[in-house]
């Protein structure tokens, strides 16, 4: 059998060669590398839309929790709503008792700063600061009128 040139190409073009092969691979590869990462982005963009979702649930919660909480005795605390887990610490950024003229001496008005940090399998998701007032009376008044209703 003699072997010519038309024989030859009749061969190798009923298949791939090996570099079209591994180009092929290389952009099989490219292509499900950005459809990986694109569909990890939607997923942490699903997860923080479902957060941010959730945050104003979680706020008006953290509010009414708050309401009962004694600040007077009690500056921080933690508490779980749901899935998330709510730290808070309280400062004081005014008090009646320190202000020039005070309306009320036998109650103590108290402004506090509240910073709290919410987070969700020990991964902080948000941080918020709010303000909130709260009223007591003041150990520290004396009432004149006391003395004389005594005798």
């Amino acid at each position: 059998m003699k072997y010519s040139m038309r024989n030859h190409n009749a061969f190798v073009s009923r298949g791939f060669s090996l570099i079209e092969a591994m180009v092929a691979l290389v952009v099989l590869s490219l292509v499900f590398t950005a459809i990986w990462n694109w569909m990890g982005v939607a997923a942490n963009s699903t997860q923080r839309i479902e957060q941010t979702l959730a945050m104003p649930e979680l706020f008006e919660q953290f509010i009414a929790h708050m309401e009962l909480e004694n600040l007077q005795t009690t500056r921080e605390g933690e508490f779980d709503i749901g899935d998330y887990r709510l730290v808070w610490q309280a400062t004081e950024a005014r008090r009646s008792d320190q202000e020039y003229y005070r309306r009320q001496p036998f109650w103590l008005v108290v402004l506090f700063d509240v910073n709290v940090e919410v987070s969700q399998a020990d991964r902080v998701v948000a941080r918020f600061d709010t303000q909130i007032v709260r009223y007591w009376e003041d150990p520290n008044f004396f009432d004149p009128m006391e003395m004389f209703n005594k005798f």
